[in-house]
């Protein structure tokens, strides 16, 4: 877009400025929603990442402890989930691609509205805008956050034992 030249010229770039602002918004609720789920050895595990690359989840059949080595069953933990990492990045590259091109596009405000401190004081703070970091959940896709009221320990899955025998390491003569 040229830099103003006129009041009209000046409701314009508001007008755009203020619906990159909106689209930003929705951009930023799309990325925290992202996910990607990858799988490795032959689709023995499956990792699934959040919209930062977090783990959500991992999967392994049963049957895959006892046929890979803890160093190979690692190494493609590792590997699947730096492939479901990667595609987050990319899904999220896609997702604010047209929100960069459309702010580049912009003249800054310095340029366009050059001595007139006025505006300045209405205008929304762009770099502000991008450095405020909403948190993406951490729990695996389809699955919802746990109900904590405070700030105990949730676990899942969880299942009762009995009362170790003697000879465990709970046991007071240990």
């Amino acid at each position: 877009m040229e830099f103003p030249r006129n009041a009209d010229d000046v409701g314009t770039l508001m007008g755009d400025l203020n619906k990159l602002v909106g689209d930003i918004t929705v951009a930023q609720q799309k990325s925290l929603a992202l996910t990607a789920t990858a799988t490795g050895l032959d689709g023995r595990i499956t990792i699934s990442v959040n919209a930062r690359g977090i783990v959500t989840e991992v999967l392994v059949d049963d049957d895959t402890l006892t046929q890979v080595t803890g160093r190979t069953l690692g190494a493609a933990i590792t590997t699947t989930t730096q492939k479901a990492a990667a595609e987050v990045d990319q899904k999220m590259a896609e997702v604010w691609a047209p929100i960069n091109a459309r702010q580049n596009a912009l003249p800054s405000a310095k340029d366009a509205f050059g001595g007139l401190a006025q505006f300045f004081d209405g205008l929304p703070d762009i770099d502000n805008l991008f450095t405020s970091s909403p948190q993406p959940p951490l729990t695996p896709p389809g699955h919802p956050a746990p109900e904590a009221t405070n700030d105990d320990v949730y676990y899942e899955h969880v299942e009762d034992r009995d009362e170790p025998t003697s000879g465990s390491v709970q046991d007071r003569a240990w």
